[in-house]
């Protein structure tokens, strides 16, 4: 990573994990784990759950839906003095850590939208179909080299498509047509979803003044009573903040955003609202991904391995050759000739 410390990491709730970034990494936000964390609701509260209908609720909603640091401490606090909280050991050690773990709080850190190690256990999951516990070194070496080939091979064959296929769109929108010129695949895909999503709430503006503007956005299809009015500020630059939060953990925008931009008539996505990594270009400005072979002996005489190898160089290969008639003619004439 070019001594280039994460910004976040995500793990387990581990006091020694905790004091080993914090040493090393002090630069680097350390969250929790959520689904870990929620795992142990049912062992700790559930005197709770069993004698109060309405603790689950009130629990849920101060965690999951508090909107602000300033709503979950309101919410907390009346939670704690309704139930009696005060000398609930397990939860007053949560609460000393909620920086780590709750929602209003992680939201404010970068971490690509993910929440839990998941994305750590799926890795770990894939490279269990190479190696194993009996797993020799020799073998071993080899086996994860496989298995990071056929990695590789997934991300070019990504690129392919992104670069290479017709995006499907929903609207006949100016903004979705520059989204859909701009993302990956993948995330014109996400994209999508907050635009479908965007069109059930609507955007007022609540205060202007000469260093930014104010806005609210909600959903009309929701009772006044339960509506849940997400704050958007716009300052003079043009820098735009929603409450959720979304662009600033995930890199993509939100529903709400998106529906601000809607309203003001924007024809394409703000550069600033434009997170660098999630687009097609994103690779050419960075630099593409490196991939170089180790030398570990005669990997080559692997037939996977060489059929790998081989699968890689033909797709740059064939990705110039679609480009007109003549190369395509020219290619398979070299092709059938072999």
């Amino acid at each position: 990573m070019g001594n280039v410390a994460p910004q976040t990491i995500i793990t387990d709730q581990n006091i020694a994990i905790g004091n080993a970034i914090a040493e090393v990494l002090p630069n680097t936000s350390h969250l929790y784990c959520t689904w870990h964390i929620s795992t142990k609701f049912g062992e700790k509260l559930s005197h709770l759950y069993a004698n109060h209908d309405h603790f689950k609720e009130d629990f849920n909603s101060c965690i999951y839906k508090s909107l602000t640091v300033a709503q979950f401490e309101d919410r907390w606090e009346a939670l704690v003095e309704k139930y009696d909280l005060m000398n609930h050991s397990w939860l007053q050690d949560m609460y000393s850590v909620r920086h780590k773990w709750v929602r209003v709080y992680t939201k404010l850190h970068f971490t690509t939208g993910m929440t839990t190690t998941s994305r750590s256990e799926s890795m770990n999951s894939f490279f269990d179909e190479f190696v194993n516990a009996s797993t020799g070194l020799k073998e071993f070496i080899e086996n994860s080299q496989k298995a990071l080939e056929k990695q590789y091979l997934r991300e070019r064959e990504a690129d392919y498509e992104t670069k290479n296929k017709e995006r499907s769109k929903i609207t006949s929108s100016s903004l979705e047509s520059h989204a859909a010129s701009i993302y990956t695949k993948e995330m014109f895909r996400r994209f999508q979803h907050e635009l479908k999503e965007s069109g059930a709430y609507v955007v007022i503006e609540r205060e202007r003044n000469p260093i930014y503007k104010h806005y609210e956005a909600y959903k009309t299809t929701v009772q006044e009573e339960y509506r849940k009015h997400y704050v958007l500020f716009v300052t003079e630059n043009g820098n735009i903040t929603c409450v959720c939060r979304k662009f600033e953990s995930s890199g993509m925008l939100c529903r709400h955003i998106i529906r601000y931009l809607y309203k003001m008539q924007w024809s394409e996505i703000p550069q600033q609202c434009i997170t660098l990594r999630w687009t097609i270009e994103g690779n050419k400005r960075v630099g593409a991904l490196q991939h170089k072979r180790p030398k570990i002996g005669n990997f080559l005489e692997s037939q996977p391995a060489r059929y790998s190898t081989l699968c890689k160089a033909f797709q740059d290969l064939a990705a110039r050759g679609s480009c007109s008639i003549a190369r395509y003619n020219y290619l398979m004439l070299g092709i059938n000739n072999f």
